[in-house]
């Protein structure tokens, strides 16, 4: 017998293994239903933010340019506002049914052909942000390793150091179940991005001629064109009800405070590198702004390793809904076995590796994304949602004890039911008219 205080290697190896069963069972819970969130509202935020604040800010610049500084920066404040909107109303939705998937909420108020619509909408959304990551990190780690570690001739290599990266750093990230595991790594990655923007206000005016003049505009050569780049920078509903499952505070005035919260960081973070891009590089700069700075720049070569940096951590982000879309093609999405856990998301992570180092142009998956993906996301179907759940609740029986308790812990946001119908009505058309503007645009050029 082991002395008193000790414990057996069959003891422990029994409590470890029992200690893992529990965490892999509330990693499945937490994913799948609410009452079981562990994360305070900051690191929620962070993680939406993380989701938000990607490769859509390195674009904003361009946006800027082709919107007009005036309208731009306008029109940045509203999509923020809206988008913040729509997630509430999403998450809303889906607690008036007691429905906590993205898909499966569609499916409830559509049927099946709402469903197939919203899931591929979700998948093209997902892989065109995870696209855009890698196409990011394509341009900013093999630059600064191959200049800095010549001797090492593989590292020029745009493809194989994406895909070393993938293999060794994005994969263990992609594993977990619950997005809610990732939330420590959000904030590091969110971290990244001031690095980024100092960076850039560091050495961006020694990038000014001595005959610059700042590009002040109202209205710029590509509205249409920039709103959708705006719209892909602050949609981020794909991961919405993940986040909402891994908060601990899940009653709607938690959600909205950390809504209001990962808005108000994303589009300060956002503008702030946005304007300070178009300001120095005016009518010259690129849909990724570091391709305006030399590639021999020190200070430079800092942020495009902080992005790189961000950039892993961030991929994950793009994957988790994809690969809970391609479940849900095949019906696989209850509760899946570890095994077929595992298989999903190796063959997840090589399909998005494979259009990651295949596809190059930033610009043309921006507008894609945005125009058809982002603005249906993002805002017509939460707002369809809010509306037809509006009508559902009046007619489904729901137990007074839940909807008191949804009512009291909303406080003000619900006593305005009239206007938030009148948003909901609002996000729709918003969503629409952008949707076109932009898809017309596309054809046009």
């Amino acid at each position: 017998m082991p002395p008193y205080g000790s414990t057996d290697d069959a003891e422990y190896n029994n409590l470890t293994t029992a200690q893992e069963a529990i965490r892999i069972d509330h990693d499945v819970l937490q994913a799948n239903q609410p009452g079981y969130g562990t994360r305070n509202k900051v690191e929620v935020a962070f993680n939406l933010v993380n989701a938000t604040v990607g490769a859509g800010i390195i674009g904003l610049p361009f946006a800027i340019y082709h919107a007009g500084l005036i309208f731009g920066l306008v029109a940045s404040i509203f999509v923020a506002l809206i988008s913040q909107l729509g997630l509430y109303m999403l998450i809303t939705a889906g607690h008036r049914v007691h429905i906590y998937k993205y898909a499966d909420l569609v499916e409830y108020l559509l049927g099946r052909p709402g469903f197939w619509f919203l899931n591929t909408t979700l998948l093209l959304q997902s892989i065109g942000i995870t696209i855009s990551y890698y196409i990011l990190l394509g341009d900013t780690i093999p630059s600064v390793l191959s200049l800095y570690f010549p001797q090492y001739s593989f590292l020029k290599s745009r493809s194989t150091v994406i895909c070393l990266v993938s293999i060794f750093l994005v994969f263990p990230l992609n594993l977990p179940r619950s997005i809610g595991r990732l939330a420590r790594w959000s904030i590091v990655s969110v971290l990244c991005i001031p690095l980024i923007i100092v960076v850039i206000l560091v050495r961006a005016p020694a990038y000014v001629d001595d005959d610059h003049t700042l590009p002040i505009t109202v209205t710029g050569p590509n509205v249409c064109s920039a709103l959708g780049i705006i719209a892909f920078a602050f949609a981020c509903p794909h991961v919405a009800f993940s986040n909402y499952l891994s908060l601990a505070d899940q009653s709607a005035r938690g959600w909205y405070q950390t809504t209001v919260l990962a808005t108000t960081m994303s589009w300060v973070i956002s503008m702030v590198f946005a304007v300070t891009g178009f300001f120095v590089f005016g009518y010259d700069v690129k849909s990724n702004v570091f391709l305006n700075f030399a590639t021999d720049d020190i200070i430079i070569n800092i942020g495009r390793l902080a992005l790189g940096i961000s950039m892993i951590l961030t991929i994950p982000m793009g994957t988790y809904p994809t690969r809970e879309c391609i479940l849900k093609y095949f019906g696989l999405e209850h509760h899946p076995s570890q095994v077929l856990h595992w298989v999903v998301t190796i063959l997840v992570s090589i399909m998005l590796l494979y259009f990651g180092v295949t596809i190059r142009n930033l610009g043309n998956v921006y507008a894609l994304v945005g125009a058809l993906a982002a603005t249906s996301l993002a805002w017509i179907i939460p707002g369809g949602a809010y509306l037809m759940t509006n009508k559902t609740k009046s007619i489904k029986s729901i137990q007074q004890s839940e909807r008191e308790a949804l009512v009291s812990s909303a406080g003000p946001q619900t006593s305005s039911s009239r206007v938030l119908t009148l948003a909901a009505g609002l996000l729709i058309g918003w969503g629409v008219l952008v949707m076109i503007l932009c898809c017309a645009s596309i054809v046009v050029l």
